[in-house]
Protein backbone atom coordinates (compact mmCIF):
# COMPACT_ATOMS: atom_id res chain seq x y z
CA UNK A 1 0.00 0.00 0.00
CA UNK A 2 2.85 2.38 0.82
CA UNK A 3 4.45 1.68 -2.55
CA UNK A 4 1.21 2.41 -4.41
CA UNK A 5 0.69 5.63 -2.45
CA UNK A 6 4.24 6.84 -3.18
CA UNK A 7 3.99 6.04 -6.89
CA UNK A 8 0.61 7.74 -7.14
CA UNK A 9 1.92 10.88 -5.51
CA UNK A 10 4.98 10.97 -7.74
CA UNK A 11 2.99 10.48 -10.93
CA UNK A 12 0.75 13.42 -10.08
CA UNK A 13 3.67 15.65 -9.16
CA UNK A 14 5.76 14.77 -12.21
CA UNK A 15 2.92 15.38 -14.63
CA UNK A 16 2.10 18.73 -13.02
CA UNK A 17 5.68 19.96 -13.04
CA UNK A 18 6.22 18.82 -16.64
CA UNK A 19 3.18 20.75 -17.83
CA UNK A 20 3.92 23.80 -15.72
CA UNK A 21 7.49 23.92 -16.98
CA UNK A 22 6.32 24.68 -20.50
CA UNK A 23 5.54 28.20 -19.34
CA UNK A 24 9.08 29.56 -19.75
CA UNK A 25 10.24 29.57 -23.38
CA UNK A 26 13.84 30.06 -24.38
CA UNK A 27 14.13 33.41 -26.11
CA UNK A 28 16.94 34.66 -28.29
CA UNK A 29 17.68 38.29 -27.44
CA UNK A 30 19.14 39.86 -30.52
CA UNK A 31 19.50 43.16 -32.36
CA UNK A 32 16.67 44.79 -34.31
CA UNK A 33 16.21 44.16 -38.00
CA UNK A 34 18.63 46.12 -40.20
CA UNK A 35 17.15 48.33 -42.91
CA UNK A 36 19.53 46.83 -45.48
CA UNK A 37 19.73 43.00 -45.20
CA UNK A 38 23.16 41.46 -45.36
CA UNK A 39 23.97 39.68 -48.59
CA UNK A 40 23.75 35.92 -48.33
CA UNK A 41 26.19 33.92 -50.36
CA UNK A 42 24.33 32.48 -53.31
CA UNK A 43 24.75 28.79 -53.89
CA UNK A 44 26.22 28.25 -57.34
CA UNK A 45 24.47 25.84 -59.66
CA UNK A 46 26.46 22.63 -59.55
CA UNK A 47 26.76 21.03 -62.98
CA UNK A 48 27.33 17.38 -63.84
CA UNK A 49 30.92 16.35 -64.41
CA UNK A 50 31.45 16.65 -68.18
CA UNK A 51 28.74 19.27 -68.74
CA UNK A 52 31.23 21.64 -70.41
CA UNK A 53 32.19 19.02 -72.98
CA UNK A 54 29.65 20.06 -75.62
CA UNK A 55 30.05 23.73 -76.49
CA UNK A 56 30.61 23.41 -80.26
CA UNK A 57 34.32 22.60 -80.30
CA UNK A 58 33.77 19.18 -81.88
CA UNK A 59 31.99 20.85 -84.78
CA UNK A 60 34.83 23.28 -85.51
CA UNK A 61 37.59 20.78 -86.20
CA UNK A 62 36.81 17.58 -88.07
CA UNK A 63 38.78 15.45 -90.51
CA UNK A 64 37.81 14.45 -94.03
CA UNK A 65 37.16 10.91 -92.88
CA UNK A 66 39.82 9.45 -95.19
CA UNK A 67 42.00 7.92 -92.51
CA UNK A 68 43.82 4.59 -93.06
CA UNK A 69 41.36 2.68 -90.90
CA UNK A 70 38.33 3.95 -92.75
CA UNK A 71 36.25 1.08 -94.13
CA UNK A 72 34.87 1.58 -97.61
CA UNK A 73 31.12 1.59 -98.07
CA UNK A 74 28.61 2.01 -100.93
CA UNK A 75 28.64 5.55 -102.27
CA UNK A 76 32.34 6.16 -101.64
CA UNK A 77 34.37 7.43 -104.63
CA UNK A 78 37.70 5.73 -105.40
CA UNK A 79 40.35 7.09 -107.83
CA UNK A 80 42.34 4.33 -109.62
CA UNK A 81 45.43 4.86 -111.85
CA UNK A 82 47.20 1.90 -113.55
CA UNK A 83 50.11 2.16 -116.00
CA UNK A 84 52.39 -0.31 -117.80
CA UNK A 85 50.90 -3.38 -119.46
CA UNK A 86 47.45 -1.79 -118.98
CA UNK A 87 46.39 1.81 -118.64
CA UNK A 88 43.50 2.80 -116.35
CA UNK A 89 42.74 6.27 -115.00
CA UNK A 90 39.26 6.88 -113.61
CA UNK A 91 37.15 7.61 -110.54
CA UNK A 92 34.73 4.86 -109.57
CA UNK A 93 31.74 4.97 -107.21
CA UNK A 94 31.10 1.90 -105.08
CA UNK A 95 27.62 0.72 -106.04
CA UNK A 96 24.84 -0.57 -103.84
CA UNK A 97 26.26 -4.11 -104.14
CA UNK A 98 29.62 -2.93 -102.80
CA UNK A 99 31.49 -3.17 -106.15
CA UNK A 100 33.23 -0.98 -108.68
CA UNK A 101 33.44 -2.00 -112.34
CA UNK A 102 36.63 -1.50 -114.37
CA UNK A 103 36.03 -2.45 -118.05
CA UNK A 104 39.55 -3.75 -118.47
CA UNK A 105 39.41 -6.23 -115.56
CA UNK A 106 35.76 -6.54 -114.52
CA UNK A 107 33.95 -5.97 -111.19
CA UNK A 108 35.87 -5.62 -107.93
CA UNK A 109 34.24 -5.77 -104.48
CA UNK A 110 35.52 -2.96 -102.24
CA UNK A 111 32.82 -2.72 -99.56
CA UNK A 112 34.39 -3.57 -96.19
CA UNK A 113 37.97 -2.95 -97.37
CA UNK A 114 40.12 -0.64 -95.23
CA UNK A 115 41.47 2.49 -96.91
CA UNK A 116 45.00 1.34 -96.05
CA UNK A 117 44.43 -1.92 -98.01
CA UNK A 118 42.83 -0.30 -101.06
CA UNK A 119 45.93 -0.30 -103.37
CA UNK A 120 46.88 -3.92 -102.62
CA UNK A 121 43.28 -5.06 -103.14
CA UNK A 122 43.11 -3.38 -106.59
CA UNK A 123 46.57 -4.72 -107.57
CA UNK A 124 45.59 -8.28 -106.59
CA UNK A 125 42.45 -8.08 -108.71
CA UNK A 126 44.28 -6.75 -111.83
CA UNK A 127 46.89 -9.53 -111.53
CA UNK A 128 44.17 -12.00 -112.31
CA UNK A 129 44.21 -10.60 -115.86
CA UNK A 130 47.60 -8.92 -116.24
CA UNK A 131 50.19 -10.91 -114.38
CA UNK A 132 53.09 -8.44 -114.58
CA UNK A 133 54.54 -5.19 -115.98
CA UNK A 134 52.06 -2.76 -114.42
CA UNK A 135 51.87 -0.52 -111.38
CA UNK A 136 48.88 0.78 -109.37
CA UNK A 137 47.99 3.97 -107.52
CA UNK A 138 44.69 4.42 -105.65
CA UNK A 139 43.10 7.14 -103.57
CA UNK A 140 39.85 7.43 -101.67
CA UNK A 141 38.46 10.61 -103.17
CA UNK A 142 35.36 11.18 -101.03
CA UNK A 143 33.47 9.30 -98.33
CA UNK A 144 29.73 8.90 -98.60
CA UNK A 145 27.93 10.92 -95.88
CA UNK A 146 25.63 9.06 -93.51
CA UNK A 147 22.54 10.16 -91.60
CA UNK A 148 22.54 9.15 -87.94
CA UNK A 149 19.76 9.44 -85.36
CA UNK A 150 20.74 11.12 -82.08
CA UNK A 151 18.13 10.56 -79.40
CA UNK A 152 17.54 9.90 -75.72
CA UNK A 153 18.51 12.47 -73.10
CA UNK A 154 19.98 15.09 -75.45
CA UNK A 155 18.94 18.72 -75.79
CA UNK A 156 17.86 18.49 -79.45
CA UNK A 157 17.12 14.94 -80.64
CA UNK A 158 17.07 14.46 -84.40
CA UNK A 159 18.64 12.96 -87.54
CA UNK A 160 22.01 14.44 -88.36
CA UNK A 161 24.38 14.06 -91.31
CA UNK A 162 28.08 13.38 -90.99
CA UNK A 163 30.88 11.18 -92.22
CA UNK A 164 31.01 7.52 -91.22
CA UNK A 165 34.30 8.16 -89.43
CA UNK A 166 32.99 11.08 -87.36
CA UNK A 167 33.04 10.34 -83.62
CA UNK A 168 29.94 10.26 -81.45
CA UNK A 169 31.23 13.49 -79.87
CA UNK A 170 30.65 15.25 -83.21
CA UNK A 171 27.07 14.01 -83.46
CA UNK A 172 26.32 14.78 -79.79
CA UNK A 173 27.60 18.31 -80.39
CA UNK A 174 25.24 18.57 -83.35
CA UNK A 175 22.39 17.72 -80.95
CA UNK A 176 23.56 20.51 -78.56
CA UNK A 177 24.99 18.03 -76.10
CA UNK A 178 23.60 15.89 -73.30
CA UNK A 179 20.74 17.16 -71.13
CA UNK A 180 22.59 17.91 -67.86
CA UNK A 181 19.60 17.07 -65.66
CA UNK A 182 18.48 13.85 -67.35
CA UNK A 183 21.26 12.38 -69.49
CA UNK A 184 24.02 9.94 -68.66
CA UNK A 185 27.64 10.76 -69.40
CA UNK A 186 28.61 7.18 -68.62
CA UNK A 187 26.36 5.09 -70.83
CA UNK A 188 25.98 6.20 -74.46
CA UNK A 189 24.98 3.43 -76.85
CA UNK A 190 25.32 3.04 -80.63
CA UNK A 191 22.41 0.96 -81.91
CA UNK A 192 22.45 -0.74 -85.32
CA UNK A 193 19.52 -2.77 -86.62
CA UNK A 194 17.92 -2.65 -83.17
CA UNK A 195 20.94 -3.99 -81.29
CA UNK A 196 23.60 -2.08 -79.31
CA UNK A 197 27.03 -2.49 -80.93
CA UNK A 198 29.01 -0.15 -78.67
CA UNK A 199 28.74 1.59 -75.28
CA UNK A 200 30.82 4.67 -74.50
CA UNK A 201 31.74 6.10 -71.07
CA UNK A 202 32.66 9.77 -71.52
CA UNK A 203 34.42 9.76 -68.13
CA UNK A 204 37.09 7.58 -69.79
CA UNK A 205 37.47 10.19 -72.52
CA UNK A 206 37.68 13.12 -70.07
CA UNK A 207 40.00 11.46 -67.55
CA UNK A 208 42.07 9.12 -69.74
CA UNK A 209 41.61 10.33 -73.31
CA UNK A 210 40.11 7.01 -74.35
CA UNK A 211 37.08 6.75 -76.62
CA UNK A 212 35.84 4.05 -78.97
CA UNK A 213 35.52 5.13 -82.62
CA UNK A 214 33.28 2.65 -84.42
CA UNK A 215 32.52 3.58 -88.02
CA UNK A 216 28.96 4.74 -88.30
CA UNK A 217 26.51 3.57 -90.93
CA UNK A 218 23.35 4.98 -92.44
CA UNK A 219 20.46 5.03 -89.94
CA UNK A 220 22.60 4.12 -86.93
CA UNK A 221 21.23 5.49 -83.64
CA UNK A 222 23.23 7.21 -80.90
CA UNK A 223 21.24 6.79 -77.68
CA UNK A 224 22.02 8.80 -74.53
CA UNK A 225 20.49 6.79 -71.69
CA UNK A 226 18.96 8.18 -68.51
CA UNK A 227 21.35 9.43 -65.88
CA UNK A 228 22.37 6.89 -63.26
CA UNK A 229 23.00 7.32 -59.52
CA UNK A 230 24.55 10.71 -58.75
CA UNK A 231 26.59 12.10 -55.85
CA UNK A 232 27.05 15.82 -55.29
CA UNK A 233 30.68 16.61 -54.42
CA UNK A 234 31.54 20.03 -52.98
CA UNK A 235 33.75 21.81 -50.48
CA UNK A 236 37.52 21.49 -50.66
CA UNK A 237 37.68 19.85 -54.08
CA UNK A 238 39.12 20.99 -57.38
CA UNK A 239 35.60 21.81 -58.63
CA UNK A 240 32.13 21.14 -57.23
CA UNK A 241 30.20 18.77 -59.49
CA UNK A 242 27.55 16.08 -59.73
CA UNK A 243 29.39 12.78 -60.13
CA UNK A 244 27.55 9.96 -61.89
CA UNK A 245 28.43 6.59 -60.38
CA UNK A 246 29.05 3.49 -62.48
CA UNK A 247 26.60 1.51 -60.33
CA UNK A 248 24.05 2.16 -57.60
CA UNK A 249 26.85 2.42 -55.05
CA UNK A 250 30.46 3.60 -55.20
CA UNK A 251 33.07 4.20 -52.52
CA UNK A 252 34.31 7.64 -51.62
CA UNK A 253 37.71 6.78 -53.05
CA UNK A 254 36.19 6.04 -56.47
CA UNK A 255 34.44 9.42 -56.47
CA UNK A 256 37.67 11.26 -55.65
CA UNK A 257 39.30 9.63 -58.68
CA UNK A 258 36.96 11.71 -60.82
CA UNK A 259 37.51 15.03 -59.05
CA UNK A 260 40.52 15.18 -56.70
CA UNK A 261 40.29 16.70 -53.25
CA UNK A 262 42.18 19.81 -52.20
CA UNK A 263 45.45 19.17 -50.40
CA UNK A 264 44.16 20.48 -47.07
CA UNK A 265 40.89 18.46 -46.98
CA UNK A 266 40.82 16.22 -43.90
CA UNK A 267 37.14 15.81 -43.00
CA UNK A 268 34.02 14.75 -44.92
CA UNK A 269 30.32 15.32 -44.20
CA UNK A 270 27.74 13.13 -45.96
CA UNK A 271 24.04 14.01 -46.18
CA UNK A 272 21.63 11.52 -47.74
CA UNK A 273 18.93 8.91 -47.24
CA UNK A 274 19.26 5.35 -45.95
CA UNK A 275 16.28 2.99 -45.63
CA UNK A 276 13.88 5.89 -46.13
CA UNK A 277 15.39 8.00 -43.34
CA UNK A 278 17.66 11.07 -43.61
CA UNK A 279 21.25 10.65 -42.44
CA UNK A 280 24.06 13.07 -41.78
CA UNK A 281 27.54 11.78 -40.96
CA UNK A 282 30.92 13.44 -40.51
CA UNK A 283 34.05 11.32 -40.72
CA UNK A 284 37.80 11.55 -41.35
CA UNK A 285 38.92 11.54 -44.97
CA UNK A 286 40.59 8.12 -44.66
CA UNK A 287 37.32 6.56 -43.44
CA UNK A 288 35.44 8.20 -46.31
CA UNK A 289 37.62 6.49 -48.93
CA UNK A 290 35.90 3.13 -48.16
CA UNK A 291 32.47 4.54 -47.31
CA UNK A 292 29.66 3.30 -49.65
CA UNK A 293 27.82 6.21 -51.24
CA UNK A 294 24.27 6.12 -52.56
CA UNK A 295 22.22 8.04 -55.12
CA UNK A 296 21.42 11.56 -53.95
CA UNK A 297 24.21 11.83 -51.35
CA UNK A 298 25.81 15.24 -50.85
CA UNK A 299 29.50 15.00 -49.96
CA UNK A 300 31.26 18.04 -48.50
CA UNK A 301 35.02 18.00 -47.93
CA UNK A 302 36.53 20.36 -45.32
CA UNK A 303 39.87 21.18 -43.83
CA UNK A 304 40.85 21.67 -40.19
CA UNK A 305 40.58 25.43 -40.48
CA UNK A 306 37.45 27.55 -40.15
CA UNK A 307 35.38 27.41 -43.33
CA UNK A 308 34.03 30.55 -44.99
CA UNK A 309 30.60 28.96 -45.22
CA UNK A 310 28.31 27.06 -42.86
CA UNK A 311 25.56 24.52 -43.49
CA UNK A 312 22.00 25.40 -42.50
CA UNK A 313 19.18 22.84 -42.36
CA UNK A 314 15.55 23.62 -43.13
CA UNK A 315 12.48 21.75 -41.87
CA UNK A 316 8.77 22.22 -42.34
CA UNK A 317 6.79 23.81 -45.16
CA UNK A 318 9.10 25.26 -47.84
CA UNK A 319 10.24 24.79 -51.43
CA UNK A 320 13.82 24.03 -52.39
CA UNK A 321 16.76 22.14 -50.90
CA UNK A 322 16.69 21.02 -47.26
CA UNK A 323 20.30 22.10 -46.71
CA UNK A 324 21.85 25.45 -47.61
CA UNK A 325 25.46 26.59 -47.63
CA UNK A 326 25.58 30.24 -46.51
CA UNK A 327 28.36 32.67 -45.72
CA UNK A 328 29.63 32.60 -42.14
CA UNK A 329 28.06 35.54 -40.33
CA UNK A 330 24.74 35.32 -42.18
CA UNK A 331 21.61 36.22 -40.24
CA UNK A 332 18.24 34.52 -39.95
CA UNK A 333 15.98 37.00 -41.76
CA UNK A 334 18.50 37.48 -44.57
CA UNK A 335 18.56 33.73 -45.22
CA UNK A 336 14.77 33.47 -44.97
CA UNK A 337 14.53 36.02 -47.77
CA UNK A 338 16.10 33.42 -50.07
CA UNK A 339 13.89 30.47 -49.05
CA UNK A 340 10.75 30.21 -51.22
CA UNK A 341 7.57 29.35 -49.32
CA UNK A 342 3.89 29.17 -50.14
CA UNK A 343 2.20 31.72 -47.81
CA UNK A 344 -0.96 29.67 -47.93
CA UNK A 345 0.82 26.61 -46.53
CA UNK A 346 3.62 27.99 -44.32
CA UNK A 347 3.10 29.78 -41.00
CA UNK A 348 5.85 32.35 -41.47
CA UNK A 349 4.93 34.12 -38.19
CA UNK A 350 5.90 30.98 -36.23
CA UNK A 351 9.39 30.42 -37.65
CA UNK A 352 11.95 29.42 -35.01
CA UNK A 353 15.32 27.66 -34.69
CA UNK A 354 16.72 24.43 -33.40
CA UNK A 355 20.34 24.98 -32.38
CA UNK A 356 22.98 22.33 -31.64
CA UNK A 357 24.85 24.41 -29.07
CA UNK A 358 21.62 25.06 -27.15
CA UNK A 359 20.75 21.35 -27.21
CA UNK A 360 24.19 20.48 -25.78
CA UNK A 361 23.78 23.04 -22.99
CA UNK A 362 20.31 21.70 -22.21
CA UNK A 363 21.63 18.15 -22.06
CA UNK A 364 24.31 19.22 -19.59
CA UNK A 365 21.73 21.05 -17.47
CA UNK A 366 19.49 17.98 -17.37
CA UNK A 367 22.42 15.81 -16.27
CA UNK A 368 23.29 18.22 -13.46
CA UNK A 369 19.68 18.38 -12.29
CA UNK A 370 19.40 14.59 -12.31
CA UNK A 371 22.52 14.31 -10.18
CA UNK A 372 21.04 16.68 -7.58
CA UNK A 373 17.72 14.81 -7.64
CA UNK A 374 19.37 11.44 -7.01
CA UNK A 375 21.49 12.90 -4.24
CA UNK A 376 18.57 14.53 -2.45
CA UNK A 377 16.49 11.35 -2.65
CA UNK A 378 19.29 9.25 -1.16
CA UNK A 379 20.15 11.74 1.60
CA UNK A 380 16.58 12.35 2.73
CA UNK A 381 16.21 11.95 6.53
CA UNK A 382 13.80 9.38 8.00
CA UNK A 383 12.07 9.86 11.36
CA UNK A 384 10.83 6.27 11.89
CA UNK A 385 11.34 2.73 10.74
CA UNK A 386 8.27 2.93 8.53
CA UNK A 387 9.51 6.12 6.94
CA UNK A 388 12.80 4.38 6.09
CA UNK A 389 10.93 1.98 3.83
CA UNK A 390 9.10 4.83 2.14
CA UNK A 391 12.37 6.71 1.52
CA UNK A 392 13.97 3.56 0.09
CA UNK A 393 11.09 3.10 -2.35
CA UNK A 394 11.27 6.77 -3.30
CA UNK A 395 15.02 6.49 -3.96
CA UNK A 396 14.48 3.45 -6.22
CA UNK A 397 11.81 5.29 -8.20
CA UNK A 398 14.10 8.28 -8.56
CA UNK A 399 16.96 6.09 -9.82
CA UNK A 400 14.76 4.54 -12.51
CA UNK A 401 13.40 7.94 -13.43
CA UNK A 402 16.91 9.38 -13.80
CA UNK A 403 18.08 6.44 -15.90
CA UNK A 404 15.31 7.00 -18.44
CA UNK A 405 15.64 10.77 -18.37
CA UNK A 406 19.30 10.57 -19.39
CA UNK A 407 18.24 8.96 -22.67
CA UNK A 408 16.33 12.05 -23.79
CA UNK A 409 17.96 14.28 -26.41
CA UNK A 410 16.95 17.94 -26.15
CA UNK A 411 15.75 19.73 -29.28
CA UNK A 412 17.63 22.97 -28.69
CA UNK A 413 14.60 25.10 -29.65
CA UNK A 414 15.10 28.87 -29.78
CA UNK A 415 12.22 31.35 -29.99
CA UNK A 416 13.40 33.90 -32.55
CA UNK A 417 10.42 36.28 -32.74
CA UNK A 418 9.75 39.17 -30.39
CA UNK A 419 6.41 40.99 -30.28
CA UNK A 420 5.50 39.35 -33.58
CA UNK A 421 8.68 40.48 -35.34
CA UNK A 422 11.30 37.97 -36.48
CA UNK A 423 14.70 38.89 -35.05
CA UNK A 424 17.68 38.88 -37.43
CA UNK A 425 19.92 36.76 -35.21
CA UNK A 426 23.29 35.38 -36.23
CA UNK A 427 23.16 31.81 -37.51
CA UNK A 428 25.46 29.07 -36.26
CA UNK A 429 26.71 25.96 -38.09
CA UNK A 430 24.12 23.17 -38.23
CA UNK A 431 21.24 25.45 -37.20
CA UNK A 432 17.84 24.12 -38.26
CA UNK A 433 15.27 26.64 -39.51
CA UNK A 434 11.79 25.37 -38.63
CA UNK A 435 8.98 26.74 -40.82
CA UNK A 436 5.74 25.30 -39.33
CA UNK A 437 2.78 24.36 -41.46
CA UNK A 438 -0.10 26.81 -41.39
CA UNK A 439 -2.76 24.86 -39.49
CA UNK A 440 -6.20 25.68 -38.12
CA UNK A 441 -6.17 22.76 -35.68
CA UNK A 442 -6.28 23.29 -31.89
CA UNK A 443 -5.32 20.33 -29.67
CA UNK A 444 -6.42 19.81 -26.07
CA UNK A 445 -4.43 17.35 -23.93
CA UNK A 446 -3.57 16.64 -20.30
CA UNK A 447 -6.18 16.30 -17.58
CA UNK A 448 -9.26 16.24 -19.81
CA UNK A 449 -11.72 13.43 -20.39
CA UNK A 450 -10.27 12.74 -23.85
CA UNK A 451 -7.50 14.14 -25.99
CA UNK A 452 -9.16 16.19 -28.68
CA UNK A 453 -8.30 18.13 -31.85
CA UNK A 454 -10.78 20.51 -33.49
CA UNK A 455 -10.63 23.33 -36.01
CA UNK A 456 -10.07 26.80 -34.62
CA UNK A 457 -13.14 28.80 -33.60
CA UNK A 458 -12.65 32.56 -33.66
CA UNK A 459 -12.91 34.10 -30.16
CA UNK A 460 -13.11 30.80 -28.31
CA UNK A 461 -11.40 30.51 -24.95
CA UNK A 462 -9.40 27.60 -23.59
CA UNK A 463 -12.38 26.75 -21.37
CA UNK A 464 -14.59 26.21 -24.43
CA UNK A 465 -12.06 23.89 -26.10
CA UNK A 466 -11.73 21.95 -22.82
CA UNK A 467 -15.49 21.41 -22.75
CA UNK A 468 -15.28 20.14 -26.34
CA UNK A 469 -12.78 17.56 -25.05
CA UNK A 470 -15.33 16.24 -22.55
CA UNK A 471 -14.46 18.62 -19.74
CA UNK A 472 -11.95 18.35 -16.91
CA UNK A 473 -10.89 15.03 -15.42
CA UNK A 474 -11.19 14.40 -11.67
CA UNK A 475 -7.52 15.28 -11.13
CA UNK A 476 -7.45 18.49 -13.20
CA UNK A 477 -6.40 21.91 -11.98
CA UNK A 478 -9.34 23.95 -13.20
CA UNK A 479 -7.73 27.30 -12.48
CA UNK A 480 -4.89 27.29 -15.01
CA UNK A 481 -3.90 25.99 -18.42
CA UNK A 482 -0.61 25.84 -20.31
CA UNK A 483 -0.73 27.02 -23.93
CA UNK A 484 1.95 25.96 -26.39
CA UNK A 485 2.14 28.26 -29.44
CA UNK A 486 3.39 27.23 -32.94
CA UNK A 487 6.42 29.53 -32.66
CA UNK A 488 7.67 27.47 -29.63
CA UNK A 489 6.55 30.01 -27.04
CA UNK A 490 4.77 28.68 -23.94
CA UNK A 491 2.58 30.53 -21.46
CA UNK A 492 0.69 29.67 -18.27
CA UNK A 493 -2.66 31.43 -17.97
CA UNK A 494 -6.25 30.98 -16.87
CA UNK A 495 -8.85 29.02 -18.86
CA UNK A 496 -10.47 32.22 -20.13
CA UNK A 497 -7.50 32.98 -22.42
CA UNK A 498 -8.32 33.39 -26.12
CA UNK A 499 -6.89 30.59 -28.26
CA UNK A 500 -5.21 31.15 -31.64
CA UNK A 501 -4.92 28.75 -34.62
CA UNK A 502 -2.32 26.03 -34.10
CA UNK A 503 -2.21 26.38 -30.30
CA UNK A 504 -2.03 23.37 -28.02
CA UNK A 505 -3.89 23.52 -24.69
CA UNK A 506 -2.46 21.50 -21.81
CA UNK A 507 -4.54 21.04 -18.63
CA UNK A 508 -2.27 20.30 -15.62
CA UNK A 509 -3.23 18.14 -12.63
CA UNK A 510 -3.95 19.42 -9.13
CA UNK A 511 -1.08 19.35 -6.65
CA UNK A 512 -1.36 17.08 -3.62
CA UNK A 513 0.29 18.92 -0.74
CA UNK A 514 1.77 15.67 0.58
CA UNK A 515 3.95 15.38 -2.54
CA UNK A 516 5.74 18.72 -2.13
CA UNK A 517 8.69 17.26 -0.23
CA UNK A 518 10.64 16.50 -3.41
CA UNK A 519 9.02 19.18 -5.57
CA UNK A 520 12.01 21.47 -5.95
CA UNK A 521 14.44 18.90 -7.34
CA UNK A 522 11.79 17.15 -9.42
CA UNK A 523 10.55 20.45 -10.81
CA UNK A 524 14.06 21.34 -11.91
CA UNK A 525 14.47 18.08 -13.87
CA UNK A 526 11.01 17.99 -15.45
CA UNK A 527 11.20 21.69 -16.30
CA UNK A 528 14.45 21.22 -18.21
CA UNK A 529 13.19 18.12 -20.04
CA UNK A 530 9.88 19.68 -21.04
CA UNK A 531 11.43 22.90 -22.31
CA UNK A 532 14.41 21.38 -24.11
CA UNK A 533 12.90 18.18 -25.51
CA UNK A 534 9.14 18.83 -25.38
CA UNK A 535 8.69 15.46 -23.68
CA UNK A 536 6.04 14.62 -21.08
CA UNK A 537 8.13 12.58 -18.66
CA UNK A 538 6.77 10.76 -15.58
CA UNK A 539 7.69 7.93 -13.30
Amino acid sequence: MRMDRVKRHFITLLFLVMLYSLASPLHAAEVALPTQPAVVQQVDVIEPFGAKLFNGNFLKARGDGLNPNYILAPGDKVAVAVWGAVTIKDIYTIDSQGNIFMPEVGPLRLEGVKNADLTNTVRAHIKKVYTSNFDVYTNLATAQPVAVFVTGMVNNPGRYAGLPSDSILYFLDLADGIDPKLGSYRKIEIIRAGKPINTTDLYDFILKGKIASPQLQENDTILVTQRGAVVQLEGNVARSALIEMESASSSGGEILKVIPKAAQATEVTIIGMRNGLPIKQTMPLMTFLDYPLRDGDTVTLRDDGRANTILINIQGEFNGPATLSVKRGSRLVDVLNHIPVDPGLANTDAIHLRRVSVAVAQKDAISDALFRLERSSMLALSGSQGEVGIRTQEAELMAKFAERARLIDPLGRVVTSQDGVQQNILLEPEDTLVIPTNTQIVRTVGEVMMMHAVTHREGWTAEQYIQKAGGYSDRADTEKVIIHHPNAEVEVTDPQAIIKPGDEIIVPPRVDSKTRQFALDLMDVIYKIAISAKVAFTL
